[in-house]
Parts: C-alpha cells; structure tokens; sequence
C-alpha cells in the first residue's frame, strides 16, 4: 500500500500541476482571443501570464507531492522535480525548434525546482502540544 501512495504521490501531483496548466489554454484564448493563436508564439506578457500559472500550479503540486507521500516527503519532491525537468527538457526543444523564445522554457526549467520546493514547505509538521503540569 506504501508502493501505490508512494507511485501516486508523484504521478498525481505532475498530473495536476499539467492539468492546470493545459486546462489554462483555453481560458487565455477566451480572453485573448487574437493573440492567444494556435501555430504562432503569443506575446510576451501571455508568456509571463502562463509562466505564473505554472508557478502557482507547480507549488500546489509540491504541496500535494508531500501530503499524499507516505514517507521521506523529500524524496518524493525529488522524484517529482526530476520527473518535470525531463519532460521539461524535451518540451524546450521541441519549443526551441518551432520559433519560441529561449527565455521563455529556461525560466519554466528555473521556476519548476523553486516552486515545488515553495509548496514541499507545506509539510511542516505543527508543533506538539504542550501541556500544563
């Protein structure tokens, strides 16, 4: 049981933090409608725009990284940041090829491993009770 809480710790928190961030597509193309187009790199402060929906996206992620895993959080938080900058990676030159602008999948890299480790802040464990005697 440990495994499976372990496995998804990790593969659902990626899972929200990509959700979230796909799921803003759509809500950026409706209030941005000519400049938010499929096939043609959006202007820089969409890019800015998408980037803090990542960041903030990317904290919660770590949060839920921690909470769910059932032990060594850190290690969990770890898999995680490694699982995103793989794919990471592969997005930026996939990007880098289609005319994006280097800057933009740098930052997305740099922004990832500070985020989780923002929302893996979340764990702290509360102080115990003291008691009067």
């Amino acid at each position: 049981m440990k495994l499976l809480r372990s496995v998804a710790s990790v593969l659902l928190s990626y899972i929200v933090v990509y959700g979230i961030v796909l799921g803003c597509d759509p809500l950026l193309t409706h209030f941005f409608p000519s400049q938010y187009v499929r096939g043609r790199v959006p202007p820089v402060f969409l890019l800015w725009s998408s980037t803090a929906i990542f960041a903030l996206a990317s904290i919660l992620g770590g949060w839920m990284c921690v909470r769910i895993a059932p032990f060594r959080p850190g290690g969990h938080l770890f898999v995680l940041f490694l699982l995103g900058e793989l794919v990471g990676v592969y997005f930026t030159w996939q990007m880098w090829t289609q005319g994006w602008p280097p800057w933009y999948s740098l930052v997305w890299l740099i922004v990832w491993p500070v985020c989780l480790w923002l929302g893996g802040l979340g764990r702290r464990s509360a102080p115990a009770p003291r008691f009067a005697t």
